[in-house]
């Protein structure tokens, strides 16, 4: 007999809320014919709780919004009615502890065909996935060693905004899975992905930042997916008077930076000590290697930043609408 107890084909606990119903992952299904499933045609959020809230929920819900507008896809309930069900997913999951939540709108079932009017239905499902110890790598604790992760740069180029932008978080992702995998083939923690003109762009699921003579560079917003966590950091560094910018950078920065660490909503920030298999920081031996100072600061501020918006938010979560009012944007 097949094992049939909840995550036991995967290897976390799932349960999907799939417009309004809670199942366990192994017992939910969708049709063959979802233009999701068959072109990618959906978009996407990742969000990951801290205490069992949500963390930055109306940022992303913000995102979400501009993600549907530019694929011409209409939410299939309002957001207010969303956000009840994302919180109803996270009391109800049977899952101990912290979750990962993905935020799925599809265009839905219809014909086979591109044509986006023969599906009249879009559909949600709301996914809640155990936050495992896997889940993140300790190096992302700034409690706890010092070390950090192993990226290269990619052969694969970032989809043009003029092709696919990537500011829309869609289901489209080959571009990042063929980018991954690379990673993978070289035991690497993740990839960076350059644009056509050969500038940085952003690693498969996170953004990318480096230090240089004590200031934090981060590839310039066009053509990249505009970061929740990368606008926090942004925030955080002004706010503790640590100079932050966005400029064109070679990849060749890389291995010039005093501290490089890449930054995503699930892991936070996560030093990089090796690039391509070179040590980051080469250019002090001591510190060659480890996580820097800079990189350790901004992980102490997003912890304290997730403390204290998930110890005190609302039932809505930080950045969720009030009376209407559209949180502020990410941007």
């Amino acid at each position: 007999m097949p094992d049939t107890t909840p995550g036991s084909l995967f290897d976390r606990k799932i349960f999907v809320n799939i417009h309004g119903e809670l199942l366990p992952a192994e017992s939910a299904s969708v049709s063959v014919m979802d233009h999701g499933f068959l072109y990618g045609d959906s978009v996407y959020e990742t969000i990951r709780t801290y205490r069992r809230a949500p963390f930055l929920l109306g940022r992303h819900l913000d995102r979400l919004e501009r993600s549907l507008d530019r694929i011409f896809l209409e939410m299939p309930c309002s957001r207010s009615e969303l956000e009840v069900q994302i919180q109803r997913t996270i009391d109800e999951s049977p899952i101990e502890g912290d979750l990962i939540m993905r935020i799925v709108l599809s265009r839905g079932i219809g014909p086979i065909g591109l044509d986006i009017g023969i599906c009249t239905q879009p559909r949600y499902m709301i996914y809640a996935m155990e936050l495992t110890p896997e889940s993140i790598p300790e190096e992302a604790d700034p409690g706890r060693g010092g070390g950090g992760v192993h990226i290269i740069v990619s052969k694969v180029r970032r989809n043009s905004p003029r092709a696919l932008d990537p500011s829309i978080k869609s289901g489209n992702f080959l571009n990042n899975i063929l980018a991954f995998k690379e990673a993978r083939d070289k035991r690497a923690h993740d990839a960076v992905l350059c644009t056509s003109d050969g500038y940085i762009a952003e690693c498969t699921t996170a953004n990318i930042f480096l230090v240089k003579d004590g200031f934090i560079w981060t590839p310039r917003s066009w053509g990249i997916l505009d970061g929740i966590t990368r606008a926090v950091l942004f925030e955080e560094a002004e706010a503790a008077g640590i100079p932050v910018g966005e400029t064109d950078i070679p990849p060749e920065a890389l291995f010039n930076a005093d501290e490089v660490f890449i930054t995503s909503s699930v892991k936070g920030v996560v030093p990089v000590c090796i690039v391509n298999g070179r040590p980051v920081g080469v250019g002090n031996e001591s510190a060659a290697g480890v996580r820097g100072p800079v990189t350790h600061k901004l992980q102490e501020l997003y912890r304290d930043r997730m403390e204290r918006e998930c110890s005190h938010q609302g039932p809505d979560g930080e950045g969720a609408r009030a009376g209407g009012k559209k949180a502020p944007s990410a941007d």
